[in-house]
């Protein structure tokens, strides 16, 4: 057995995300709430006052189009999504906004990532026993002193199990295959698009295979048996990726030197 080493190089700090944007739903909040509930695959009534919470969007073979934050404030509700996904999430959105009355306005701001001591702050999006990540929204004349880098940001969602799309990867896997059941979708909420199909492959599906966050020397060559999710984050000596492993080919892939762990 491995020792547990996954924590270990994780850096705390913040900086500025520059693909990270904000979308402001624009309409009467009832109506918003009405629109959000039939749409995102998470419980947005969940979130407390200048929360964030990790969401996303299915079609109705149960595919996620797109994923997102979802910001609650004291004003309304906001996205925020990477640049690529902005007109991807509006253009499959609107005739369904359109209906309620939402609109959406793009947002000149500022997103700050920020990667803590576990229990550090109120509005995590995400944390272990040892860290958590959360974002905040600024203006966008805002000046901040990055104290981490984008890899370091990258390898810390990582390690939670957190993958961010691109817009190559829309309609590409359904919730259950990249963890998304775990930490974008509410199984206790009213319907949303996909939502039957959803279910059915999280109660129902044999599960043959496993979403995983991989840390590995960097001399590591990717198996076969690897199907890569996102990116491959490079840290000094070691290479962190999320992947996709069949169950049965884990303990072997495990049992390779150069892998330092598999969560």
């Amino acid at each position: 057995m491995k020792k547990d080493t996954h924590n270990n190089f994780i850096q705390h700090g913040s900086l500025v995300i520059e693909d990270l944007k904000v979308i402001m739903l624009i309409g009467d909040i009832n109506k918003v709430d009405e629109f959000l509930q039939g749409q995102v695959t998470s419980d947005h009534t969940k979130i407390e006052d200048g929360g964030f919470q990790l969401s996303s969007i299915c079609n109705h073979k149960g595919q996620v189009v797109s994923d997102f934050f979802i910001n609650k404030t004291k004003d309304g509700y906001c996205f925020v999504i990477n640049n690529d996904l902005q007109d991807v999430l509006i253009k499959e959105l609107t005739p369904f906004a359109m209906l309620h009355r939402v609109g959406f306005k793009k947002i000149n701001s500022n997103v700050v990532g920020h990667v803590s001591p576990s229990k550090y702050i109120d509005n995590a999006y995400c944390s272990n026993d040892d860290f958590e990540v959360s974002i905040s929204i600024k203006e966008s004349d805002y000046e901040h002193s990055d104290s981490i880098t984008y890899e370091n940001w990258q390898a810390a969602n990582k390690i939670l199990g957190i993958l961010f799309l691109h817009v190559e990867d829309t309609v590409k896997y359904r919730p259950i295959e990249i963890n998304y059941d775990n930490l974008r979708v509410s199984f206790d909420k009213g319907c949303y698009r996909g939502q039957e199909i959803v279910a059915r492959m999280k109660y129902l599906g044999v599960d043959r295979r496993k979403f995983c966050t991989i840390v590995a020397q960097q001399e590591y060559t990717v198996s076969n048996d690897i199907k890569i999710t996102g990116e491959i984050v490079n840290l000094d000596n070691i290479k962190v990726f999320n992947a996709i492993i069949k169950t049965a080919e884990l303990d072997h892939i495990r049992n390779d030197p150069k892998i330092i762990t598999i969560i």
